[in-house]
């Protein structure tokens, strides 16, 4: 090998984890990918640092050897192990040549002792057969973390989930083959993922309602419950044989195709119905029986696979106050009207985290204008994106939005998923990293949310100056999000200022940059770092900030000069006494 070639040639194109998480303990694995355009053989040098917040967790380099040919060449290195409960790392890789830094990606990873504690959902819903052999979708989920993935519509029927042939047709009229949605199940574990199968819990074809009427829930009217023309809804109540059959069909499913879990589907109505069973009518209220499935789903999957995850889809935030104690692993809301306000996002997460005692809260809020992009165009989505993200992360929430080849979510049929554009892709990775870069932080379940108690009036404990801002996320000023505990408080400041209106699932204009904004901070003990971290620069690096520090009347307060603010950045005001 010619290590005498100018290497000015050799490009740094990406670099990212090779799985979606990693467990505590385990080494992980870095994939990099370069471009030799020098015309030969050739060595060149990386060095690769692992960041957690400001502090260097580890650093190393590597030699390695690139063949001829101009086309990305992809390889391996591994750093660590680490062992934490729960840790985001930022790592930052560089590309040396003669001494100088010839090129740097960025990305980032997450250890966990346990998948629940940082559940990151995504989806997919092409099974046909030409998907066979096709890694690049779980390749592209895996690059944004996904370390859950929904296999939606994977199913031969409704009420008999797995089929026993090689291909189907579906009750949508979709072409399904079996061999991709277990080459699909595969993918998904190598790449650090848990596949859970789709299973609506109460929607069967009405071939099957028609000969098991007693099974059916009916309206006050007499009629059965319809879905869409196609589908029946069935009564769930512990006595009806119908709650045995589904709970066998989930069964069957993580037994016969090795899936990881179920996602349980509902529709949201209905809310109440009639069954019939022994031909006596009776009232049924769903918000009473779903925890009952829950629970018998819980049990009667653990004895095939200890290791199993449920999630139940509250749509509408409805019912979450009867659920959210159930033995399933996160809280998981559908967002529709009339919840439309970014003030409302923070509502129910708040309410879900009440509820449940602390279990982690996933939103399937699904932006339309990807879909109807409006007068603002495609650029008016991505405005969109970047402020819902900030919204949800940063009430210490997780978002279903992403799935297979760029998809993007804009209604419930994910099958008719939209795709990002393909140079907006490195942005919403960027957003991706940054949420797990500072997991630990963003998700710490010992925050709470002080925004409406501790800034503005007569509460001084966080107070802003220089620019227009809200506590409760109006158009027109930046949204202050205020979350604390002991050892920690987390400031953020989302870009409201262009937007005409406050709707999260409406196009949004682009931000002007907002300068000049002064924080003061109460603090009772010393500090340790203040640092401002954004995904919209320095690859989501934390930037450590000066700041000076002033007597009041009501105590020491820490004053900080901020830098101009473009979507979202985050303040992080680190105490030596980290309040265990």
């Amino acid at each position: 090998m010619n290590k005498n070639i100018n290497t000015s040639g050799v490009k740094l194109l990406d670099c990212y984890p090779a799985k979606a998480q990693y467990d505590s303990g385990s080494k992980v694995t870095l994939l990099l990918e370069l471009q030799n355009g020098t015309g030969g053989e050739c060595a060149v040098t990386v060095r690769c640092t692992v960041w957690e917040l400001d502090a260097v967790a580890e650093q190393r380099e590597w030699e390695l050897a690139l063949p001829v040919g101009d086309a990305p060449v992809r390889h391996r290195m591994e750093v660590g192990p680490f062992v934490a409960d729960r840790m985001g790392y930022g790592v930052e890789v560089e590309l040396l040549a003669d001494g100088a830094v010839a090129g740097r990606a960025a990305t980032a990873f997450d250890v966990v002792s346990d998948w629940r504690r940082a559940p990151r959902y995504g989806f997919l819903s092409d099974f046909g057969t030409e998907e066979l052999g096709d890694r690049s979708d779980v390749e592209w989920m895996a690059k944004l973390h996904l370390n859950l993935v929904q296999f939606y519509d994977w199913m031969y029927r409704h009420d008999e989930l797995v089929s026993d042939e090689g291909e189907y047709t579906d009750l949508m009229g979709r072409k399904v083959s079996r061999p991709v949605v277990e080459e699909k199940i595969a993918l998904c574990r190598e790449h650090g993922m848990k596949a859970i199968a789709y299973g609506a819990v109460y929607a069967a074809s009405k071939t099957f309602a028609d000969r098991h009427p007693d099974w059916r829930l009916y309206t006050s009217a007499g009629e059965p419950y319809d879905f869409i023309g196609i589908f029946n809804i069935m009564n769930i109540s512990p006595d009806s044989p119908w709650h045995r059959h589904i709970v066998q069909q989930y069964r069957e499913t993580v037994e016969r195709l090795n899936f990881d879990g179920i996602h349980m589907d509902t529709y949201g109505f209905p809310k109440t119905g009639w069954s019939r069973l022994g031909g006596t009518p009776r009232l049924e209220r769903l918000e009473e029986q779903f925890p009952l499935l829950i629970e018998a789903t819980r049990e009667e999957l653990t004895q095939v696979k200890e290791d199993i995850c449920l999630i139940f889809n509250n749509v509408g935030n409805w019912p979450v106050g009867t659920v959210a104690t159930a033995n399933q692993d996160a809280i998981y809301v559908e967002v529709w009207k009339p919840y439309e306000r970014y003030h409302h996002l923070r509502e129910i997460i708040h309410a879900a985290n009440l509820h449940s005692g602390g279990k982690p809260v996933i939103l399937a809020a699904y932006l339309k204008p990807f879909r109807e992009p409006g007068a603002l165009g495609e650029a008016g989505a991505e405005h969109a994106f970047r402020l819902l993200n900030a919204a949800v992360t940063a009430q210490g929430a997780y978002h279903l939005l992403h799935g297979e080849h760029g998809g993007v979510l804009t209604q419930g049929y994910y099958v008719d998923y939209s795709k990002l554009r393909a140079g907006f892709m490195r942005i919403v990775r960027d957003y991706a990293d940054f949420g797990v870069r500072y997991g630990h932080v963003l998700h710490d379940e010992r925050l709470r949310d002080v925004s409406m108690t501790h800034a503005d009036g007569d509460n001084l404990e966080y107070s802003f100056s220089g620019f227009p801002y809200s506590t409760y996320g109006e158009a027109g000023k930046v949204w202050t999000v205020i979350r604390e505990h002991p050892g920690l408080k987390l400031i953020h400041f989302i870009n409201l200022a262009a937007s005409s209106d406050d709707y999260w699932n409406e196009s949004k204009e682009a931000p002007r940059e907002i300068h000049g904004r002064t924080v003061s901070v109460a603090v009772d003990g010393e500090v340790a770092a203040v640092l401002l971290a954004t995904p919209d620069a320095r690859d989501g690096a934390p930037l450590r900030l000066d700041y000076r520090e002033e007597i009041t009347a009501r105590g020491r307060c820490l004053v900080m000069e901020l830098p101009a603010l473009l979507y979202w950045d985050m303040l992080i005001v680190r105490m030596k006494d980290d309040g265990r």
